[in-house]
């Protein structure tokens, strides 16, 4: 006989084989935790539509974070499943230079983790801070890889990058976006893909 299935179970193993969690920390990420559905290029609620700033985790689908920039849509990452998904909040009161927004690239499902919730078991379980800690730094490489990616002068071997280090996506997003992304225009991005492929 199997336990019941529980909407926050993917979010539960993803951190738990970050750092084991005890029985009263998963029981307030179930209690905590709601799921939403995105469909295909819809844009993910702002945050305090949801009731307050959070997070998103994805159970399934594909997110586009972007930014504009003179009426220009500018692609700054893209993730799928098992990752979280938001703006990571600065402890000082620095503004951001650009608002980022989040974009469903398929219909998904996401998981919302409330900031009060995060901010109440950091000071509740001591040991939440280590997965935070964790967390960061996968954060941090994941934004250090892309930062590399994007200073890479050669489009083609951008796009070669791309596909080494994101096998999971890569046929995945529309063209347009991973040419913003990239930071080219459709038609090189194009031309690369059709010389792959001869």
């Amino acid at each position: 006989m199997t336990a019941a299935h529980h909407e926050s179970d993917p979010l539960i193993k993803y951190l738990n084989e970050l750092q084991p969690l005890r029985k009263e920390i998963i029981e307030r990420v179930k209690t905590e935790t709601f799921k939403i559905f995105v469909r295909k290029n819809e844009v993910l609620p702002n945050l305090s539509d949801v009731g307050s700033d959070c997070l998103f985790f994805i159970v399934k689908g594909l997110v586009r974070a972007f930014v504009m920039d003179e009426g220009k849509d500018i692609t700054a990452w893209l993730t799928d499943e098992n990752h979280l998904v938001g703006s990571i909040r600065n402890p000082g009161t620095l503004i951001p230079t650009y608002q980022e927004q989040y974009q469903a690239l398929e219909d998904s499902e996401l998981l919302i983790l409330p900031y009060r919730f995060i901010d109440d078991i950091y000071a509740q379980f001591p040991e939440t801070n280590i997965l935070a800690r964790k967390l960061l730094a996968i954060h941090y490489h994941m934004s250090q890889e892309r930062s590399i990616l994007s200073r890479i002068p050669s489009a083609e071997i951008r796009y070669k990058q791309f596909k080494i280090g994101y096998p999971n996506i890569k046929s995945r997003v529309p063209l347009k976006f991973l040419a913003s992304y990239l930071g080219m225009r459709i038609e090189t991005l194009s031309r690369i893909r059709k010389k792959e492929k001869n």
